[in-house]
């Protein structure tokens, strides 16, 4: 793989102040210099997942600009925060709508880093493993850890004035966190350049081929 590569961030919080928000943007400055983050901001567009939708009708427009997204990207950034101690209901319709159709899904071998943001002490893990969890199911490559679970993001979370263009952008001000970000961007970068997402998907990409084989009598 040659030339920059194009990563979809997407905050799993619909609040226009979501720390998982601010958090996404303030990985743009520890990126590597060959990742560009561009964020996808629809999230809350996508209606509740219907199989009906697409197999009858079509995908909606927001769906299939949520699945096009994911498709044009060399990766995947999910900032989520933990909701009674597990993903939000917006995060799992993302990717179940993410995951279809089976057999040539948008999800299917892309490697994907999770993150988390939450303003309390004891919360994220669980979010982490239920996002790894159900994301492994779609056949994608999940970055393992350590993780970034940005706990007491309120104080975490630092507005810095950028010296270019004089805007306040979101700093990470906890150093080890900071850190462990930088290298799980790092990480993300070689795991899409060694094509480590295709290894995740070859399982499936071979039971489909099986089938073609058998309908065709091969």
């Amino acid at each position: 793989m040659s030339g920059r590569l194009r990563i979809l961030g997407v905050s799993g919080s619909l609040r226009k102040e979501s720390f998982n928000t601010r958090l996404l943007a303030a990985l743009r400055p520890l990126a590597p210099e060959d990742m560009q983050i561009d964020v996808f901001d629809g999230l809350g567009d996508l209606p509740l997942y219907n199989q009906d939708l697409d197999l009858r009708t079509g995908a909606p427009d927001a769906v299939t600009r949520w699945r096009n997204a994911i498709t044009e990207a060399d990766g995947l950034i999910i900032v989520s925060p933990e909701y009674n101690g597990s993903i939000p209901g917006v995060v799992k319709n993302a990717i179940d709508w993410a995951s279809r159709p089976m057999a040539n899904a948008a999800l299917h071998g892309k490697c994907v880093l999770t993150m988390v943001a939450t303003p309390g002490r004891g919360l994220g893990r669980n979010a982490l493993t239920d996002l790894g969890r159900v994301l492994h199911d779609t056949h994608a490559h999940v970055i393992s850890g350590p993780w970034v679970v940005l706990t007491e993001a309120g104080d975490k979370l630092v507005d810095v004035e950028d010296e270019e263009n004089g805007q306040l952008t979101p700093t990470i001000a906890d150093p080890m966190a900071k850190g462990i970000a930088g290298v799980q961007l790092n990480a993300l970068a070689a795991a899409i350049k060694a094509d480590a997402g295709e290894h995740a998907v070859a399982p499936l990409r071979a039971f489909f081929e099986a089938g073609r084989r058998m309908r065709s009598g091969a």
